[in-house]
Order: structure tokens, then sequence, then C-alpha cells
């Protein structure tokens, strides 16, 4: 069975067509036909000719003779030792009187030799081990014979028992269960299949007939996969197999994921892989998904993307996503170019999606051509296509940049050519790269002065004089361009060393574009074994430093799921703050985007001939007006609509498409901002956070998005000691109002911060009929918070009325929201522990541990000892004692 390794090898031996065919036009890049070196890698079909190569050893017989001779006394001892009775007495029959063997006999003794071999520290080549067998097998007795050896040998479990008597082993035939563990001789079914294809029909027939009354005289599913195994011509069998009911566990599926080596129509591929767990998937090798394609041809592209493209999140290697992505580049239609252009951040497909532009290059220039603006990497892909296709190019209407140069003589010397220019990697082709334009001429530096500001960006630390001069004289937009373009070309060599300086210079020169696209790749690094890289991408988005950058670097401590990524992420961040002198959570403050939103609150999307204005309700989802022609010409808001239309006819196309993409950018991350500054103002209530009365305005107030959730909550300005001096709203004019609706002037001293019931006192009750009044709904449960007072019997308990609580794992396990981890000692979760603010920390016991792998293994659990740790009930801020008290009231409720 082929590597990896050897299986690129093979496959980079396939000959492509010729450039010289493709202009020719003799090449048919629609027509379909399985590569050559595919024979020599997918294990071979009946019916599916020509064959991969296959010569039986001729001296099998000799051989595997010799080796039962060789160890005919330990065989003895070991098949009077095993069990069942049937099954050892046939080995040893097989053993006495080879010439009266039974298919069972056959196979106890072969799998008794593996067993005796591997116990004692010879088992170091099953595959030849089994292709000898199997062979032997077949010279000696046939084909129908030898095939329901192979299959009875894979059947049996080989546990293991010492006796007095020797070693023995379990040979109890068709005894596989739910954990079918076929690695020990599934070589053996894989050669009789081997022999079974170039058998002839009166002798495959036969086999056949002997398997199908196999398959009738047991349910077992796993004999019953391995019979479809070894003739995929029995459509019927497959088919069957394919739809039937499997337990949802590894090894059931293991088994299960045996029939990609059978199916041979793109409807049973489709209901073989809804039915295989994702984590299953890849258990078929690159060289199963192969012949999958080599049977079931281009129809089965959808599929592959699916399983490479998708299931890699979580079960994936990347070598198996490149692979998947190389069999792709072999299709000749639309849909498998067009599923490589859409996963190009993945890796290997880059790579992938250029073969596939050799391959069949006049496809590849049509649907590039017509694609580019969707993706940068897509601009990348043509412009590259373009300069090697120069001839195609023309044809379809794609050029070059093809700007103005500026006289070398016009540059400062540090950018003038110099007699012995650095080499350029030889995966950096200059000509492809967007151009460098002036930003007072927009003209673009000539080659020369690319290659010299190239060498400058490569060095390890770039000279900051000539970082400025360059910034000086190049367009910024221009630069941001180029320095992605540089960026991508490294990606699509797949990141060959020394190519890091590439993404710092995103970071010396990227823009919000830039900090967007880099987020999906640094947030698969880590999972690509590129952990360092994906440190530098943070690096590179603390450097570009924009509120958006700083939004998606936070945004990436949110979703990382390594521990220890996580970790870099909150040092970055703690150190961005340091260097700007301001807390982790202010530094959350002054990056929320304002998504190109008016001090009004209010959005204007122009589409040439006809306007629109958005606003924003309550829960930050955008809300469409028609635009009216004002008297100067802006746009005033109209007649509401359902929602923004598409771009259309009557409409100027740039302007309009970029407007529309404003809007969804707007849509989609407005809902992401409003769900977690919701979370952090909440949070900030709880841990009693303060603002300054300028920092308020700015970051509440004046801020176009975040004043429509400051607007549905009760404020206050505190004393030192904690206490309320005022409590107001934020009205619709933008004033701060209290109980009677009088404007409250606050002192420029004074600290604000959002009121807690608890502190509120009786005044939260009419605060709750005001807001009842003016129809304002909370974003979060403030006003009728359930609090718990000092005097409470919860506080006098003393944590004791919570011992013996039963609660569900759920509940448990919602405690995460509010801060709690998930703490243990013996391996399993035996408590959750909650860090406090001012010092200590909270434990709670429970009984039985939850499983890691397993949480909702248990229905319910009890909490057998609550207890803090560091502090004292009675001693902890008034605020957070009750938050507390009403996370874990929470529990009772199940």
């Amino acid at each position: 069975m082929l590597e990896y390794g050897q299986l690129f090898a093979v496959l980079e031996r396939e000959p492509m067509a010729t450039e010289t065919e493709h202009h020719r036009g003799d090449f048919d890049e629609d027509a379909w036909e399985v590569p050559a070196a595919w024979r020599e890698v997918a294990l071979p079909v009946r019916g599916f000719a020509p064959y991969r190569s296959f010569t039986p050893d001729q001296r099998a017989v000799e051989l595997y003779d010799n080796l039962i001779a060789a160890e005919r006394d330990s065989l003895h001892r070991a098949l009077a030792a095993s069990w069942p009775t049937e099954a050892a007495e046939a080995g040893a029959a097989s053993l006495a009187d080879p010439a009266s063997a039974t298919p069972l006999g056959v196979a106890a003794l072969a799998v008794v030799v593996e067993c005796e071999r591997r116990h004692e520290g010879r088992y170091d080549d099953s595959v030849g081990y089994w292709t000898l067998t199997v062979d032997a097998w077949m010279a000696q007795r046939g084909v129908v014979f030898a095939t329901e050896a192979a299959l009875i040998a894979t059947t049996m479990p080989r546990g293991y028992r010492d006796t007095p008597g020797g070693r023995g082993y379990d040979l109890t035939p068709w005894s596989v269960g739910r954990y079918f563990y076929h690695f020990y001789s599934l070589v053996a079914l894989q050669r009789a299949r081997e022999h079974l294809v170039v058998a002839t029909d009166e002798l495959y027939r036969a086999a056949v007939a002997r398997l199908g009354e196999i398959r009738s005289a047991t349910a077992n599913l796993p004999v019953r996969i391995a019979a479809s195994y070894l003739t995929p011509t029995e459509q019927s069998w497959v088919t069957a197999d394919i739809n039937v009911a499997v337990a949802d566990d590894y090894w059931a599926h293991t088994m299960y994921a045996l029939l990609a080596t059978a199916v041979t129509t793109e409807s049973q591929l489709e209901a073989f892989i809804a039915r295989l767990r994702p984590g299953n998937r890849s258990g078929v090798t690159t060289a199963g998904y192969i012949g999958v394609v080599t049977r079931v041809g281009p129809e089965a592209a959808t599929v592959i993307a699916t399983v490479g493209f998708v299931d890699h999140v979580t079960n994936w290697m990347r070598e198996h996503t490149r692979d998947l992505a190389d069999i792709l580049s072999y299709l000749p239609t639309d849909e498998a170019f067009s599923l490589l252009l859409q996963n190009l951040d993945r890796y290997g497909v880059p790579s992938a999606a250029m073969a596939a532009a050799q391959r069949f290059p006049r496809r590849a220039m049509r649907l590039l051509s017509t694609g580019a603006g969707r993706h940068s990497a897509i601009g990348t892909l043509l412009r590259i296509h373009a300069w090697q296709n120069p001839d195609l190019a023309v044809e379809f209407g794609v050029q070059l940049p093809d700007v103005p140069v500026v006289d070398p003589a016009e540059l400062p010397e540090l950018f003038r050519p110099r007699r012995k220019p650095a080499p350029m990697p030889s995966w950096l082709i200059l000509p492809v790269l967007p151009p460098l334009l002036t930003s007072d001429t927009a003209r673009a530096l000539p080659a020369s002065t690319v290659e010299v500001v190239c060498a400058m960006l490569a060095k390890r630390s770039p000279d900051s004089t000539a970082i400025e001069q360059l910034s000086a004289i190049v367009d910024p937009m221009s630069m941001a361009g180029f320095a992605w373009g540089l960026f991508q070309a490294w990606v699509f060599a797949e990141y060959p060393a020394g190519g890091i300086w590439t993404l710092r210079a995103v970071g010396l020169f990227g823009d919000d574009e830039a900090a967007r696209l880099l987020v999906p790749l640094i947030l698969q690094w880590p999972r690509q074994s590129a952990s360092a890289r994906a440190v530098t991408g943070l690096d590179v988005l603390a450097d570009i430093g924009t509120t958006t950058a700083l939004r998606h670097l936070r945004d990436i401590g949110l979703r990382a799921n390594q521990r220890g990524f996580r970790k870099a992420v909150r040092a970055k961040l703690d150190a961005l703050a340091a260097q700007r002198r301001i807390t982790t959570d202010e530094l959350a403050d002054r990056s929320i985007p304002d998504f190109g939103l008016g001090k009004d609150g209010r959005l204007t999307l122009d589409y040439g001939s006809r306007g629109f204005v958005i606003d924003l309700d309550e829960q930050l989802k955008p809300v469409v007006f028609e635009g009216r022609r004002a008297g100067d010409g802006s746009w005033a808001a109209g007649p509401r609509r359902n929602t923004l239309p598409k771009p259309a006819t009557q409409d100027d196309r740039a302007v309009a498409t970029a407007a529309y993409d404003q809007f969804t950018a707007l849509r989609d991350g407005a809902k992401k901002v409003a769900g977690e500054q919701v979370r952090r103002m909440e949070q900030a209530m709880v841990e009693s956070r303060r603002w300054s009365v300028q920092a308020h305005r700015e970051l509440f107030v004046d801020h176009p998005m975040l004043r429509q959730l400051a607007r549905r909550l009760v404020w206050a300005t505190f004393g030192v000691d904690g206490t309320i001096h005022q409590s107001f709203r934020i009205a619709e004019d933008l004033t701060f109002a209290d109980l009677d609706d009088d404007v409250v002037v606050i002192s420029d001293d004074a600290e604000v911060g959002i009121a807690h019931p608890l502190l509120l006192g009786e005044a939260a009750a009419e605060w709750a009929s005001i807001f009842a009044d003016y129809a304002l709904l909370q974003p979060f449960s403030q006003l009728d918070r359930a609090f718990w007072a000092p005097d409470s019997p919860e506080f006098a308990a003393d944590l004791r009325g919570y011992h013996d609580l039963e609660c569900s794992p759920g509940r448990l396990l919602a405690l995460a929201h509010h801060g709690w981890k998930r703490e243990s000692s013996d391996g399993a979760i035996d408590r959750m522990v909650r860090p406090l603010s001012a010092g200590g920390a909270i434990h709670l016991w429970i009984s039985p541990s939850m499983e890691w792998r397993n949480l909702m293994q248990y229905s319910a659990h009890t909490i057998t000892r609550v207890n803090l740790v560091g502090t004292d009930l009675n001693t902890l801020a008034p605020v957070t004692a009750s938050e507390l008290i009403r996370e874990l009231e929470a529990l009772r409720a199940g």
C-alpha cells in the first residue's frame, strides 16, 4: 500500500498536455480520462480496466511451506491451547495434513502464525506475510477456497490467554462485532481482491456464489461489508451495505469506511459520505479517494471538496487536504476548478489550482477572468495565469497592469537600481505583483526599484528611514495592495522557508482589508503545526493597529481552540494595552468598529442613480429606507424597505457593488458586535467597571452603534465608597435624564458605570416603570435582575445550602459563561472554579466527576461542597457576592 510520499512520486510522473497542444486547440479540456498513474494507486475493481500491475509470487507455496515447517512444534502447542474447539482442531488438521485442509483450518493456522510471530517480536512485515499467505492459498487451493479463507482470517478476533500448555488464541470465525479491528489482516482481503479481479469469469462467479452464501447465512455487518469489499461488482450488496444503520462510534465507522473501495456511482458516493462520520472520513486514504474518482468520475468533485475543505476543520490533516485538492485539479469540469477557487485559503489548494490552470488553461482563464473581483487570491492567480499564457489573456480580454513608469533618476538614491541586485526567491514573480504607484502622479515604480524594495523588506529589520521614504513617495492603498500581493505569492508557494518577511510587510503597510483576510489564515495555522507563523500574524495585526485590526485580534482570541495560542493572543493584547498605557478592557472598548456609520448613527449608500439610508434598530439590526435627494444633493430617509436590493442594470455597477458589500459587512458585523458588547456590558455591571465622563461619552454616547445599547440601560455616577450619587438614562437627544425626565448635569471628575439593581434599591422599580412607558427593551437583565442583599438568608448560610444539590451537567457547564473554569484532580472534571477579581476564588465540587470526552455521560451531578478560597463571603463587595449567589441559584433549576 502506497504511502503519501510514494503516492505523489507516482502522480508527478503523470504527463500533462503540452502548451503547444493547448494553443493548437488539439486538447479537449472537457474530456475525462483517468490519469495512467492513478491506475497504479487505486485498488482495482473488476470491470474498470486497465488494472494496475499484479504479479503473484511464484515461490509463494515453497516459502509458505518452509515458514510452517520451521515453526511446526510451536504451532502445534498454540493450536492445542486455542479456542473454540472446531477452529483449533481444523487448524491442527491443516497443519497435519495440508491436502485435507478446509478454509477454516488454513485461516486458523495462518492467524496463529501471525500471532506467534507478533508476540515473539518477529512480526515486522504484516503486508509481506499476508501477501505471501494468500498467494500460496491461491496457488494450492484455488480462488474460491483462498477467498473464503482470507475472509475467515480477517474476522478472527485474535484474543489470547496463557495456559499451562502454552499461549492460546481466540480463533472464533465471523466473530467481529462493533469493535472491528482489521488492521492485521486487511492485506489478506486486498490481496484476495487483486486475485479475483484477474480470475476467469467461471472462477469469479463461483467465488461470488460462495460469498453470497456466507452473506445469506449471517447478519454480521462487518462480514457482509468484507464480502462487498472483495467483490464490488455485486452492486446490490454494496448499496445494501451503504444504506444500513451503523453504530455511531469510531470503530464501527472504521469498518464502514471499507465501502469506499466498492463505491462506483455518484449516488452511492453521496449516500456513503453522508453516513460516514466526519471523524472517520480521514480513514479513507488518499489512494482510496483516488480510486473513488477513478470509478465515479468528475461527478465526485463536490463530495471530494466537502471531505477536503469542510471536514478538515476538525478531523483532517493538512496533507490530506492538499491531496484531495490535487485530485480535484485533474478533473476537467468548471465545478472542480470553481471548488478550488472557493477554497484558496486552504493548505495546498493554491498549488492545486495553479496545476489545474496548467492542465486546462482555457477553462482557467475563462473562470478566473469572471471571478477575479470576488477574492484577491483569484486576482493573484489570474495575473499569474495571464503572465504565463499571454495569447489566452488577449483572447479573454485580461490585461496585466500597464501604467506609466517613473524614471529611476526621479527617485531617491536609496531606491535606484544597483549593479548587483539581490536575488529574488524563485516563487516570487515580480511582473504579476500589484504595481507600486507614486502618490503624486500615479506612475509605477520600475521593476528594478521593485527589486530594491523587496530586498529592503526581506531584511530581518528593515531600515526605518527607508520605510519612511518609501511611504512618502508611494500611494498608501497601492503599498497595501503590493504588500498583500507579496504575502499571497508566499502563500501560493505553500510557505517556503525564508518568506516570512512577506507577512511582516503586511504589518508595515497593510490596511483593514488585509487584517480581515488574515484572520482565517491565522486561525488555521496553529492546526497546521505553524504556531510560530500564527504568532507573527498576531504581531502583524498589532502593527496594522487600526480599530478593525484590533477587533480582529480580540476576535481571534475568542475563536482560537488551542489553549497556548489563546494565551499568546492575550499576551499580545496585554502588551498593546501596556504600550498605550491603558487596561486590556479599555483597549477592547476602543476596538469597536463603526462600520462607516455617521455621527447620526446612519449609513448612506449611493448606487449612482438611487440611494438608500441605513439605520440601526435597538438590536443593532440594519433598517433600510429609500433615499430621497435633499436640496444639497445628499440622501435623506424616505419610505422603509424590507431589505437592501442588489445592484441592478440601471445602477453604477462598481459604486453599487461597493455599497452593497459595505451593507453586508454592517449587517453581519453588527450582529456579532451586538452579541459581544451585550456580554461585555453585563460583565462590566457585574464587575463594577467605571469610566470617566469623557470616556463614557466617547465610547457609549457618541459611538454610532453602542449608543443603541447604552440608551436601554440605567447608568449612574458613583462615589469613592461605591454608592450611587446619581442615576440616569441616555435620552433620545443624547442628553442625560433622571427619574423625573429632568436633564442631569454630571461633573467632569465623576465616575460613570452601569447601575446594578442591588445598588439602585427602590429606584430600580421606578426606572423599570419609566422604561416600560418608553417601550425600552433592555439588552440584558438589569432592572428585573434577581439580587441578594448582604442580610439575606443565603449569605447567612455561608453557602452550605448548596451542598447535596442535584443539577444537570448542562447547568454546570453553563457556569462557564460567568467566568467559571473546569478543573480536575484525577483526570476528570471534579470541580468548577470561579476566580474573583478582588482575589481568591470559589470552588464548587461535584460527584460523579465529568469525563472530558463525554461531558454529558451522567444525567445529573451532586454538588458535594462549595467553599471560598483566599477570601470570605462577608468580605466580598455586595454586588460580587450577590452575583455569586445568583449563579449558584441558577443550578437549582435542574
